[in-house]
């Protein structure tokens, strides 16, 4: 009885530091990376709801998004007063249970203490898992709730099959309201109905996966109800090919393409050996079967962005790196167990152990290098190139942003001002508007005037001459109206980005824009 009591206790001890670890690691330096554009605009559009709620509670569907991540970020900012760690700690807080819930579907899948142990490590640490539960976006809630729902899925295999049934379709309706792509891990859901964990027949498990995948389409249909629901699929040709488009193309042509972006995010994200431990699994007998529906789920969710995409970003394939994550897991234990098996055979057992040890000694060295950087200056985050061209070079970083405010904040105590910002949502102006929302801000107006910046629209023009002063702001590179040539003495301040990347550049056009050219 002692011993019970005992172990019971130094496991609450264990999950207590291991949460405890996880909100240390993950809220350091949380807003020192500036807001990225899709941050700015699902924040903005939580703050339209709070201002309105009549008007913009499904607003985000006429963008082609389900509004349940805005629902959320709308009850965070009553908690938080800076709106970008508002944001942030939704996938903050999704991160803590999905150390849990994959956890658990690896004990489920017959993984001891190691496996399980690793796979929370990795969704803590691992730069996939730990960049996206740091950031204002829908990924990181999108791929709890279809793990959660997997996980019930799972169990309703075994007992309760009702009650955990109807739990797994709630939340796959959920992540249907959170992201359409949702749908991609629908295979998942089939394939888990081969998995081998259970002495319930074949027939019995697909029908719990369909019946699973029947509720959850039920719930996100509701969203019929609502008067945008068929914008929600208007935006699909901005991220996929058209067959016709595709065929020109050319299948392979694109797929090859898209493979060599997707690969190369999981080698620099997840780690070679997470990618490989997979594989190695098929190799292993006890759980063969189990490796290769962790791989096909993969494919599952990949498969569709890789022959169709036409714009990928890592963060779109977040969902399928739960099952290279827990396959990867279940792998590394094996490896461990044959080596603790064949202690008394040196020469295998040496070249075991040292296959262990080099194994997770990468896994560690990957995980660690990118936290160390983002808690100490992101600016210099070991990202794919593609992910450094968003997040920290082009329009999308909103480096400076926060700075602009800062300083609009403080004019308006003695002038007021107004301020055209290139874009009409994004980064600018929604980036600028995010952190104004619920400020004292008589004598400011912000505005977007589109860009690249050619002209100054009349409609600006007109209501700048109500206001003592007029900003401009905008990306160095999207300013074509010869301002550093023609004015450089008006340039009031710039914020540049690493490697010589555009600028964000303030400009007082007061004494000049009746002059500059007008649309």
């Amino acid at each position: 009885m002692k011993n019970k009591s005992s172990n019971q206790l130094w496991w609450k001890i264990g999950i207590f530091l291991l949460i405890a670890i996880y909100f240390i690691t993950h809220l350091t330096s949380l807003n020192l990376l500036p807001v990225f554009a899709d941050e700015s605009i699902y924040i903005r559009w939580s703050q339209l709801i709070i201002d309105d709620w009549k008007r913009y509670l499904f607003f985000a569907m006429n963008d082609g998004k389900t509004p349940l991540f805005v629902w959320l970020a709308t009850i965070a900012l009553k908690f938080w007063n800076d709106p970008l760690i508002a944001g942030r700690m939704i996938s903050v807080i999704a991160g803590i249970f999905q150390v849990f819930v994959t956890a658990k579907i690896v004990k489920k899948l017959k993984g001891g203490l190691v496996a399980q142990l690793l796979s929370a490590f990795s969704v803590m640490f691992l730069p996939f898992w730990f960049f996206h539960h740091r950031m204002a976006l829908m990924d990181g809630l999108l791929t709890l709730l279809l793990s959660i729902s997997l996980l019930y899925l799972i169990k309703s295999f075994s007992k309760d099959s009702l009650k955990n049934l109807v739990i797994s379709g709630i939340f796959l309706g959920l992540s249907l309201f959170t992201k359409i792509p949702a749908i991609l891990f629908f295979p998942t859901f089939v394939l888990a109905a081969f998995l081998p964990i259970n002495k319930k027949d074949f027939a019995f498990k697909i029908k719990q996966s369909s019946l699973v995948i029947l509720v959850g389409t039920l719930i996100f249909a509701l969203l019929k109800l609502t008067p945008t629901f068929g914008q929600l699929f208007s935006r699909g040709g901005d991220f996929l090919y058209p067959v016709s488009q595709l065929l020109e193309k050319g299948v392979f042509t694109v797929l090859w393409a898209n493979s060599k972006r997707i690969f190369q995010a999981l080698f620099y994200y997840l780690s070679w050996p997470v990618v490989v431990l997979p594989i190695f699994g098929l190799f292993q007998s006890k759980l063969r079967k189990t490796h290769a529906i962790m791989i096909l789920s993969f494919l599952g969710f990949v498969g569709a962005i890789l022959v169709l995409g036409k714009t990928i970003y890592p963060r779109y394939i977040l969902p399928s790196i739960l099952p290279l994550t827990i396959s990867a897991a279940l792998s590394f234990e094996y490896i461990v167990k044959q080596a603790q098996k064949n202690i008394n055979k040196p020469i295998i057992f040496f070249f075991q152990t040292a296959a262990v040890i080099i194994l997770l000694s990468s896994i560690v060295q990957t995980a660690f290098h990118f936290s160390l950087i983002s808690w100490k200056n992101p600016n210099y985050l070991p990202f794919v190139p593609i992910d450094q061209t968003q997040y920290l070079a082009e329009w999308s970083s909103g480096n400076g942003i926060k700075e602009s405010t800062d300083l609009m904040l403080e004019e308006i105590k003695t002038n007021s001002l107004a301020v055209a910002t290139e874009g009409y949502f994004g980064t600018l102006p929604d980036g600028i508007l995010m952190y104004l929302h619920e400020q004292k801000i008589d004598g400011l107006m912000v505005e977007g005037i589109g860009q690249p910046v050619r002209q100054i629209p009349d409609e600006f023009i007109a209501k700048s001459r109500n206001y003592d002063k007029t900003w401009l702001i905008v990306n160095s590179h999207r300013e074509k109206m010869d301002l550093k040539q023609n004015h450089p003495e008006l340039l009031k301040q710039e914020f540049c980005r690493i490697k010589n990347a555009p600028c964000l550049q303030i400009w007082d056009i007061t004494s000049i824009i009746e002059e500059l050219p007008k649309k």
